[in-house]
Formats: C-alpha cells, sequence, structure tokens
C-alpha cells in the first residue's frame, strides 16, 4: 500500500500539479518554464480531464492510460489498482477544488470566470469546469460539500499519514489490528496524549464506559473487538456505503466483513505456505549445490593428487632411461663391429 501512495503522489505531481506562475526570471527561464507548462497541459488533457461533471463520468480510456504510466513507473500488484482509482478520483476533485477555490469569488459572473484561465489548462476544458461550477447540480452538491464540512468538528491528527500506514504501524508493533476506539485515540490525540477537542475526548470516555459495561473478560477477543464496534457505531452512526472509518480510501464494509475477513486470512495463509514451500526447496537446492560443490572441489584434489604420481612417475622412467642409455648403445656398437670384421674377411677355402 505505501508504494501504492508513493505512485499516487507520484502522478498527481504530473497529472495535476497546479502552476505556480513565473517570478520575472530571464528570457531562457521563462521559455524553459513555459515549455514545461506547455507540457503538463498536454499531460493532464490526455490523463486528468477536468470537463467531466464527475469521476464516474470520464471514459475509462482515460483511466486505463492512468494506470498504464503508473505501471510504467513502479511495480504494483493489481490488487491494488482499485486503491489507485480511488485515490485519483480524490486528487482529481481536490485539484478542481483548488482551482475553484483560487479563481472563483463571490458574485463573479460565469463569463468573468471563464475568461481567468489558469495558464496550464487546457482553456476548452476549463470553459467546460466553469460551466459545471455554475449549474445548478454543481450548486446543490457545494452546499452538501459546505454542510459536511461545517459538521465535522472534530479534525483527525494523523498529518499526511494515511490510515493504512498508521494501522500497519500498530499492528508490526502490537502483533494485532487496533480496535475501532482504540484507533480513534490514537488518531485524534497530540503526541503529549491529550485530545485535539473536548468533543473526541468525551467520545472516547463514552466509549471506553459503555464497552467496560459490556465487556466481559472472559469474553475471547472476537468478541470483545464486535463489543468495541457495537459501541463505535452506536456513537458515531452507522457506516457509509463506500467506506469505513479508520481505513481510508480503499475499504469498504463488506471487506470488512467475517465471511471476507474469514478468505482474506485464508488466502493469506495459502500464500505463506506457498512461501514457505518455496523458501524450502531454496534451501534444499543451496544444500544440494553446496553437496555438488564439495563433491568438485574433492575431485579436484584427487585429480591433482594423481597428477602429482603421474609426474613423479614420469620423472623416474626419464632418470631411469638416461642412466640405462649408455650402455645399450655400446652394445650396439660391437654387434655392429664383428659383423663388419666377417664382411671384410671372407672364410678361407
Amino acid at each position: 500500500m505505501a508504494a501504492a501512495e508513493k505512485a499516487m503522489a507520484t502522478t498527481t505531481a504530473m497529472t495535476v500539479d497546479n502552476n505556480s506562475g513565473s517570478d520575472g526570471g530571464n528570457a531562457v527561464t521563462s521559455g524553459k518554464r513555459g515549455g514545461e507548462s506547455s507540457k503538463r497541459m498536454r499531460e493532464r488533457e490526455r490523463l486528468c480531464p477536468l470537463g467531466y461533471a464527475k469521476w464516474n463520468d470520464m471514459l475509462p480510456t482515460y483511466k486505463v492510460e492512468l494506470l498504464r504510466v503508473i505501471e510504467s513507473k513502479f511495480v504494483l500488484p493489481p490488487s491494488t489498482h482499485d486503491f489507485v482509482m480511488k485515490s485519483l478520483n480524490r486528487k482529481w476533485k481536490e485539484y478542481r477544488a483548488q482551482l475553484k477555490k483560487d479563481y472563483m469569488r463571490q458574485g463573479m459572473t460565469e463569463e468573468e470566470v471563464a475568461r481567468n484561465c489558469p495558464p496550464d489548462v487546457p482553456p476548452h476544458q476549463w470553459m467546460e469546469l466553469v460551466h459545471y461550477w455554475f449549474s445548478e447540480r454543481a450548486q446543490t452538491y457545494s452546499a452538501i460539500g459546505r454542510a459536511a464540512r461545517a459538521a465535522q468538528s472534530v479534525p483527525h491528527t494523523s498529518g499526511s499519514k494515511s490510515y493504512a500506514r498508521l494501522r500497519q504501524e500498530f499492528e508490526d508493533e502490537h502483533g494485532r489490528e487496533p480496535g475501532q476506539v482504540e484507533f480513534y485515540r490514537m488518531t485524534h490525540t497530540h503526541q503529549d496524549g491529550t485530545f485535539v477537542r473536548d468533543e473526541s475526548r468525551d467520545l472516547y470516555e463514552r466509549a471506553t464506559s459503555l464497552i467496560a459495561e459490556r465487556d466481559d473478560e472472559s469474553a475471547a477477543s472476537t468478541q470483545q473487538s464486535r463489543i468495541e464496534a457495537e459501541v463505535f457505531t452506536e456513537l458515531m452512526g452507522s457506516e457509509r456505503y463506500d467506506r469505513v472509518r479508520g481505513y481510508g480510501v480503499g475499504v469498504t464494509p463488506t471487506q470488512l466483513s467475517e465471511v471476507s475477513r474469514y478468505t482474506q486470512h485464508a488466502a493469506a495463509d495459502a500464500q505463506d505456505s506457498r512461501v514457505r514451500r518455496l523458501e524450502a526447496e531454496i534451501q534444499e537446492i543451496r544444500q544440494s549445490r553446496a553437496a555438488e560443490m564439495e563433491e568438485m572441489r574433492q575431485s579436484r584434489a584427487e585429480m591433482q593428487a594423481m597428477r602429482g604420481q603421474i609426474d613423479r612417475l614420469t620423472s623416474l622412467l626419464e632418470m631411469y632411461g638416461s642412466s640405462q642409455a649408455p650402455g645399450t648403445s655400446g652394445i650396439r656398437r660391437d654387434s655392429g663391429t664383428s659383423r663388419g670384421d666377417n664382411d671384410d674377411h671372407p672364410p678361407a677355402d
């Protein structure tokens, strides 16, 4: 998941990075900056067009191209694609909201906003986006969003670190997942342990009090987790359809059901078993390889010993041959002389 988050940061910087404008440098710098701005505009037009009313209305071809760009830069398993697309959806909406904040003021007409096109946004997309902002549909969504933000009186303190990373760090340290109330405390307190708001402290105290009333110390851990989840839902309200509090982007209530958890654990166990089997096979191959190398070393030593023996035998044979060479040549000379004498003096009549 961390790798997917890194991919999101890099891709967002490429596709929805807002240009801060020129600082009045020399002509070379301005030309280079203008070229980079034009490149970003072309990339944004190709990858993340702004003219669609909603992310779901965007053509799938754009989203496929985004995934291809990310996969060309990072090694991500296919299981992260859903998280990647949801993260891009959020970044796309945040960028559009930032454009609206920077270029649209109260009392401005649609024509006035449309004339003030940002330097690195394609003009035709800017016209479509401004037209959407002034539509009745967008005005309704904007009012709902303002009301929702006004109702959020308790901010979290996790900063830029995602809930997924916080949960993983807790699980690595404690060997278990944090409970919902426990995780709420983690994400709504400062480093010194004080709550960020009085409302968050009151909610936590009520939750712990209700859990203590219903909890049985002899109950199993799964039963205690269920009680904690029930108390948290009573105090915070039901979950939304497409997300779960405390889990961040990409997690739905269906994925946290008992059946889904059992399936996930079974798949994880099967994966772990496969990894262990592969590790055993690798270890066996390493041991076999080490035995073969040892046999090769022993064979090499034996061959060297035999070569030494052959060299010694060869040396002895050479010494023996050189010691016998003079006598042998004398015998041959005597034999030759006798035959020669007989030939020179034939027998008498």
